[in-house]
């Protein structure tokens, strides 16, 4: 323990609160409730009802985390919280070995400061997990490559193991580590990738238990899952992935994938360029392993038709290291120059100069803040699924069914399940139509269809939500409000009610009775 690592602490705690503040208040979304429900299921032993679309390495911690907190959604997005700031001290410690413990803290606090980053750390979702295991096996490679030990060989193999039951994108970082040492261990090759695959078989030693079980219990659709987790997964996500040129989608996106979003803020982006064009200018052993790190993910998720900013999550480090990088390159050219002996006006042009990039960083931190707060704040709504599940649940037989009427984002059956069946106590069925959310998908509503799976299921409920009312679905022109009159009109379903309405305008949970 020294100062740099008492300040990354004090900076650790500060940053806990800030990204821990009203956890629970925001709505559940569609990739996180999966993650909540497997949590739930596992700690119920209901192993069969999983999910086998994911790895089983979230969920398995948040079962952990339901069984010794209760299970919640607070619970559930604590894992995040817990692996963000694992991530922050792993880059801490991997830039502390590569460079110093300035730049290292440097590294951590822009880090953290991504707006991105800051808000996947407050939902239950595997990206920031598979950060911490991503930047955790290369800082063991990193580390093997300068001193070769078995030690760091083997954790490198099962952070890498541990990421890939995170998430299978994380086989990307095996493609790192050979292109590292492709380019930095030529002269000594051969004896590096004979010892890479005892890495290797540890690595694939974690996964295949795995592997075994998922096959076993999903052959007929693990594979097909696989290949869609790398494909076009629907409509909105193919028009989403083709709005840039191939090249450059990634540089927008990152820092401005649709309007009010910055993953990462454009002063901070700009100068994280500008650190990895002096990587490769400098040319260092470290500045290399960052390009190359860098590049081969690029290259990757460029190269797959499936694109969203989350999906490069494993960039953020490096380009947080890089912006940190630049930043102490230059006060130290400054601090070198002014106590040199130069002219006075060459003194004078340095002094303007650390003026004007003093305030640039500090412009670009001041956005990055504002930037952080916008993107919670545009998640930081209320649904109350809660308030509703909690209503139906009153007088509600375990024979009867929940029907979902139009799900979204944040409104489908797993969440109000979830909030349903989070006792252990309840195994009511819950349904939702159309199948496919209504926000990505175009919604083909058939009334005749809709009251015959209520018959069917044994509807009680049917949830709708306002979803502003007359705001149109995907690509079309049905609303709400247009659905409600066909329902009404055909005489099965009971009229909106204060005593089952739940939330505010427009953001309103409205319940009906189906009396078919």
């Amino acid at each position: 323990m020294n100062k740099w690592r008492l300040a990354f602490l004090v900076f650790a705690l500060i940053y806990a609160v800030l990204v821990s503040l009203d956890l629970s208040t925001a709505p559940i979304q569609w990739d996180e409730v999966v993650h909540l429900n497997d949590g739930a299921l596992l700690l119920r032993g209901e192993y069969e009802h999983i999910n086998y679309f994911y790895p089983p390495l979230f969920d398995a911690v948040t079962m952990f985390f339901f069984k010794v907190l209760g299970v919640s959604v607070l619970s559930g997005r604590l894992v995040s919280i817990t692996f963000s700031l694992l991530s922050l001290w792993v880059v801490f410690e991997l830039v502390y070995r590569m460079y110093d413990a300035k730049t290292a803290l440097t590294a951590s606090i822009l880090l953290g400061l991504f707006p991105g980053y800051f808000w996947l750390s407050r939902v239950a979702m595997i990206e920031i997990m598979l950060v911490f295991f991503f930047t955790a096996s290369m800082l063991f490679f990193f580390s093997w490559l300068r001193k070769p030990q078995n030690k760091t060989l083997i954790l490198s193999g099962l952070a890498l193991g541990l990421g890939c039951l995170t998430k299978y994108q994380m086989l990307i970082a095996a493609a790192v580590m050979i292109a590292t040492m492709l380019l930095l261990a030529r002269d000594r090759l051969k004896l590096r990738l004979s010892r890479f695959t005892l890495l290797i078989i540890i690595a694939i030693a974690v996964v295949t238990p795995w592997i075994i079980i998922s096959y076993n219990t999903y052959a007929s659709g693990m594979l097909n899952n696989w290949t869609y987790a790398l494909e076009i997964g629907n409509p909105a996500k193919s028009v989403y992935s083709e709005r840039y040129p191939l090249p450059i989608f990634y540089f927008i996106e990152m820092t401005w994938p649709y309007s009010g979003i910055h993953p990462i803020s454009l002063l901070i982006f700009i100068v994280s360029l500008l650190g990895l064009g002096l990587f490769a200018w400098r040319r260092k052993q470290e500045d290399k392993f960052l390009l190359t790190w860098f590049i081969t993910v690029f290259v990757f998720f460029t190269a797959i038709p499936n694109k969203h900013w989350r999906y490069v999550l494993p960039l953020f480090p490096v380009l947080a290291i890089s912006a940190a990088g630049v930043i102490s390159f230059f006060y130290e050219k400054t601090e070198k120059i002014w106590g040199g002996a130069v002219s006075v006006n060459k003194k004078h042009a340095v002094k303007v100069a650390a003026v004007l990039f003093t305030a640039f960083i500090a412009a670009g931190v001041v956005l990055s803040v504002k930037d952080t707060y916008d993107i919670v704040n545009e998640y930081q709504i209320e649904i109350d699924i809660e308030g509703a599940t909690r209503y139906a649940c009153e007088d509600l037989n375990q024979n009867e069914s929940i029907m979902i009427l139009c799900p979204f984002n944040f409104f489908n059956q797993d969440m109000v399940r979830f909030y349903l069946c989070a006792d252990g106590t309840r195994t009511n069925k819950v349904c939702q139509y159309p199948e496919l959310p209504v926000d990505s998908y175009t919604p083909n509503f058939n009334l005749t269809e809709f009251i015959d799976l209520c018959k069917q299921n044994n509807v009680k409920y049917v949830f709708t939500y306002e979803y502003g009312g007359v705001v149109p679905y995907y690509n079309t022109t049905l609303n709400l409000q247009q659905i409600f009159m066909q329902l009404y009109d055909s005489g099965n379903f009971t009229h909106i009610t204060d005593e089952a309405t739940f939330g505010s305008n427009p953001r309103r949970i409205f319940i009906l009775n189906f009396i078919g």
